[in-house]
C-alpha cells in the first residue's frame, strides 16, 4: 500500500454517510453477525491451512474444477501472491488503475510500464495487469475484444481483477473462459460482492497449472475461521444478499447527470456504480475535507491515481436518498 488506499474512514469521526469505498452500503448483516456470533467456538481451532472446502464450494458455482480456485485473504493477497510468484517479470498496468497491482510488483521487483490501452501492450511484456469493471472509471471491457487480445498474447500472462463484476450489467469475461486459457487470472473480492472488507476474504480463478504455481508460494492458514464461516453462511443465503445492480445502474446514470448539471463538474463515463468525476475549479482534496467536515460524507480523493490530477474525485452511488444528500451538499460547496 505504497501510494495509500481510498477508504480512509478510520482517520475521521462522525462519518454517516461513506461515498469512499466501492461497496453497496445497504446490505445488511444481522443474520450473519448472529450466525457468525454462534460459530465463535470455531475459533478454538485452526482452520484448513488451504481452505479446500471453500474452493470445493466455489468451483460448481463458477463452473470450474476446485483445482482451479485459490481462495485468498481478500484480493489484495492474491495481487501479492501472483507479483510474487512472477517476481521481475516485465510488467504493464493498465491506468489509471487500483495502485495495489503497481505497488506489489514494485515490491517484488517487476520492470514496470504504465500504459493506458489495450494497444498499447509492449512487446516485451511478460505480464499485463488490468481491472475490468475498472476502479476508478468504471468502465467495462468489451468480452470479445478482451479475448482476441489475450488470444493474440498467449505469450503474456493476463491478471484480470473483476472484483467489481456483479456491479455490472455487462458481460465480463467468465471463470470457464479463464480456466480454459494458459494466461489468464482472474480475481474475484467476497468485500466488494457482500460489503465485508473487515473480513478479508476473496479468490482468483485460472486454470489448474497456474494456480498449482501460485499455491506454492502461499502461507498457510492465511484465511481465517470467521472469514470462512462468513463465506459458507453467504454462499448459502445468496437471495438475502441479493445486489439492486439494475437499480445502481439506474443510480448512476442519474447521479451522474445530476453532478453534470452543476456545471462545475465533468463526469466520466461508466459501465457500474462507480462515479469518476474532475472538478472544473478548486480540488478534490478540499471538497472531501468539506464534506466530511460539515456533512459527514466522505468521497474518495482520486488524485493520486497514475494520470489523474487534484481535481479528480470519485463516488460510488448508494440509494437515492443518500446521493441527493451528497449532490445537494456538493452544490452547497461549488456555491461558497
Amino acid at each position: 500500500m505504497l501510494q495509500g488506499h481510498g477508504d480512509d474512514l478510520m482517520n475521521y469521526r462522525d462519518i454517516r454517510l461513506n461515498f469512499s469505498s466501492n461497496v453497496y452500503q445497504h446490505l445488511y448483516h444481522e443474520d450473519l453477525l448472529c450466525y457468525l456470533a454462534d460459530h465463535l467456538d470455531d475459533i478454538s481451532s485452526y482452520p484448513q491451512p488451504r481452505p479446500q472446502r471453500l474452493e470445493a464450494q466455489l468451483a460448481p458455482l463458477l463452473g470450474v474444477r476446485s483445482g482451479e480456485v485459490c481462495v485468498t485473504a481478500g484480493a489484495t493477497e492474491a495481487i501479492y501472491l501472483i507479483a510474487q510468484t512472477f517476481r521481475r517479470s516485465r510488467t504493464a498496468v493498465l491506468q489509471p488503475t487500483f495502485s495495489e497491482y503497481r505497488d506489489a510488483c514494485q515490491l517484488h521487483e517487476h520492470t514496470l510500464v504504465d500504459i493506458y490501452s489495450l494497444d498499447q501492450i509492449p512487446e516485451r511484456a511478460e505480464m499485463v495487469w488490468l481491472c475490468n469493471p475498472n476502479n476508478p472509471t468504471g468502465g467495462v471491457w468489451d468480452t470479445d475484444k478482451l479475448l482476441e487480445v489475450i488470444d493474440n498474447h498467449r505469450d503474456r500472462l493476463f491478471v484480470i481483477d473483476q472484483s467489481y463484476a456483479d456491479f455490472t450489467l455487462l458481460p465480463v469475461i467468465t471463470p470457464r473462459q479463464a480456466a480454459e486459457r494458459a494466461n489468464v487470472i482472474l480475481l474475484y473480492s467476497f468485500t466488494k460482492r457482500y460489503t465485508m472488507p473487515g473480513l478479508r476474504l476473496g479468490y482468483l480463478v485460472a486454470n489448474d497449472g497456474l494456480v498449482g504455481q501460485l499455491r506454492l508460494q502461499l502461507m498457510p492458514w492465511t484465511v481465517n475461521q470467521v472469514a470462512l464461516n462468513a463465506a459458507d453462511y453467504l454462499l448459502s443465503h445468496e437471495e438475502a444478499f441479493r445486489l439492486p445492480v439494475e437499480e445502481l445502474n439506474e443510480e448512476r446514470v442519474r447521479v451522474a447527470a445530476l453532478l453534470e448539471r452543476t456545471g462545475c463538474i465533468e463526469v466520466w463515463p461508466s459501465d457500474c456504480h462507480i462515479l469518476l468525476c474532475r472538478l472544473r475549479i478548486g480540488n478534490a482534496s478540499s471538497l472531501k475535507e468539506y464534506l466530511a467536515t460539515e456533512h459527514g460524507m466522505l468521497i474518495r480523493d482520486a488524485s493520486n491515481f497514475r494520470g489523474l490530477d487534484a481535481g479528480f474525485f470519485r463516488i460510488a452511488v448508494q440509494s437515492q436518498e443518500d446521493d441527493n444528500a451528497l449532490v445537494e451538499a456538493i452544490e452547497e460547496w461549488i456555491a461558497l
